[in-house]
């Protein structure tokens, strides 16, 4: 029997996971990228499982809930780069517990002596975080050992692709814009990278500024501050006041990052859209889109994944 062919654009995580899990349904999948995963939005990212900026939807929760359950799973494999650390996220507003809660097991809500006054409650959780080189090498590789093919090529129109295969499934985030979709915009983030250091152990998130959310993730290697929310910005000039806002907020939310010691800061640029543009081409039938997942890319990655292996008719395997 002739294996489905699929063309995925993009190597960042939605097209990496993507490929994947069309891969372990047993297509002929091949890759096609202007840039390997290194140089992708992606490796930029924070990486931590957490529905920033989001308003309670269901599309969303249950594509959340699939990505958590996968990315756990994969934690037990010590070369994935993806490990489980403790989340304690504080609310100016107490509206009971976050509408994405049921994703984990152990989520808490701390006792009114451990919240700082100027919050109203918080809640402490466990989730998956991912060291983005690790974790992106991990997917390419794996993708690779299914027999997938990696072809280092920009396209300029993903429908005159259809001729070489059954499938092709647009995950260009921002560059899909060229394609034609104005719904997309970019918001750029600010982050820093500190090395590790015993007194900050865990991740923290306060995103109730949506202009400055401000995070802490603890990964393997270093430490990522954060961040900005900047819409429709594109210098890539950061200032020393930026960095010194990033590490103020941050130290109000845990006293250890005052002893951090900043080494780097980067700049990357989040494709924002209304909603995640997953679905079937409103002209070509056979070209599926997974992109526009603004902040939530590493959140939403495996659900995603999972509907456009149904979009294409077929089980996922993941």
């Amino acid at each position: 029997m002739t294996r489905p062919r699929i063309i995925v654009l993009g190597a960042g995580v939605s097209g990496l996971t993507t490929a994947v899990t069309m891969a372990l349904t047993g297509c002929d999948v091949v890759i096609h990228a202007a840039e390997g995963p290194a140089q992708t939005t992606s490796a930029l990212a924070a990486a931590i499982w957490h529905p920033f900026y989001q308003a309670p939807d269901f599309v969303y929760l249950e594509r959340a809930r699939q990505t958590y359950a996968t990315m756990r799973r994969l934690s037990a494999d010590t070369s994935a780069g993806v490990l489980m650390r403790t989340l304690t996220e504080y609310f100016q507003r107490d509206a009971g517990m976050p509408w994405w809660a049921e994703c984990a097991t152990d989520l808490k809500r701390l006792p009114v002596a451990d919240v700082p006054s100027r919050f109203a409650c918080a809640y402490r959780m466990t989730v998956p975080v991912a060291d983005t080189a690790t974790y992106l090498r991990y997917l390419m590789h794996m993708f690779l050992e299914l027999g997938g093919h990696f072809v280092p090529r920009r396209v300029v129109d993903p429908a005159s692709l259809l001729d070489d295969a059954d499938y092709v499934v647009n995950c260009c985030g921002y560059g899909s814009r060229q394609f034609g979709d104005g719904e997309l915009s970019l918001s750029r983030a600010i982050v820093l990278r500190a090395k590790r250091d015993a007194a900050v152990r865990g991740c923290f998130i306060d995103d109730s500024d949506p202009c400055a959310p401000t995070y802490i993730v603890e990964r393997a290697d270093d430490i990522v501050l954060g961040g900005t929310a900047d819409p429709e910005m594109t210098s890539t000039v950061i200032g020393e006041r930026q960095i010194e806002d990033i590490v103020h907020r941050c130290t109000q939310l845990c006293e250890g990052v005052a002893a951090l010691r900043v080494v780097e800061a980067r700049t990357g640029f989040r494709p924002m859209r209304r909603t995640p543009r997953v679905a079937c081409d409103e002209r070509h039938a056979r070209l599926l889109h997974n992109y526009g997942h603004g902040g939530g890319g590493f959140t939403l990655s495996w659900g995603c994944a999972n509907d456009v292996v149904r979009l294409a008719g077929m089980a996922s395997a993941n």
